[in-house]
């Protein structure tokens, strides 16, 4: 019984040790994001051609966009990005020279909030470049087999400084209320931590009690 309960113990050190670490770790502050990951190369931007995706919202106070770009041809250098409104250019910047990769563009002047922006990929002079994304259905388009999708680049909009996770609980569960619907909402996401410690704790009490209580 001892030596389960130390193992138990021990286990339970471990695992809080790297989870407060995970934590603490700093990393740059996301003010928002696209809805897709960058699981293959999605966007293709061509000399003299503009590509162009809609951002429902765009965050206040950030200086960088973070994006993978997949591959570079044809000797292009330059990926330049644009975003717009309704009212005008709400920033814009280069990522000089172009390297393959996850990458940063840094955006000038920072970005005011906007909603129903527009954000346009641009290479000049010659090649190519292709932005790492997916396929999104467009919005208002039926769902199904039938429906009409696009290629979209995958996006973050990172704020100035570094910050970690705990200090961004609340940023956290903002984001994940503004992705659900109907009952649930940003305490949901508290409740299922409630319940993920719950189960543990019910893990290690089966652990260390059950088979003793077999016997």
């Amino acid at each position: 019984m001892r030596a389960r309960l130390a193992a138990a113990a021990a286990g339970v050190l471990v695992i809080a040790a790297v989870i407060v670490a995970f934590a603490l770790s700093s990393n740059p502050p996301v003010a928002g994001q696209s809805s897709v990951e960058p699981i293959r190369p999605s966007v293709g931007v061509s000399a003299g051609t503009r590509q162009c995706q809609a951002v429902s919202r765009v965050p206040r106070g950030a200086d960088r966009i973070r994006l993978v770009v997949a591959y570079i041809a044809g000797g292009a250098r330059d990926l330049r990005v644009e975003i717009t409104d309704r009212h005008g250019r709400v920033s814009a910047g280069t990522l000089a020279p172009a390297r393959s990769g996850t990458q940063q563009i840094p955006l000038h002047p920072r970005t005011r909030v906007a909603r129903r922006a527009t954000l346009c990929f641009s290479v000049p002079m010659r090649g190519q470049i292709a932005i790492g994304g997916d396929t999104k259905r467009i919005k208002g388009s039926p769902k199904g087999p039938q429906a009409q999708k696009q290629q979209v680049a995958s996006l973050s909009f990172l704020r100035p400084g570094s910050a970690s996770w705990f200090s961004q609980t609340g940023t956290i569960a903002d984001r994940y209320a503004n992705s659900q619907t109907g009952v649930t909402g940003g305490w949901s996401l508290w409740m299922a931590v409630l319940f993920a410690v719950a189960a543990g704790l019910i893990g290690l009490w089966s652990l260390v009690w059950l088979p003793g209580r077999a016997r």
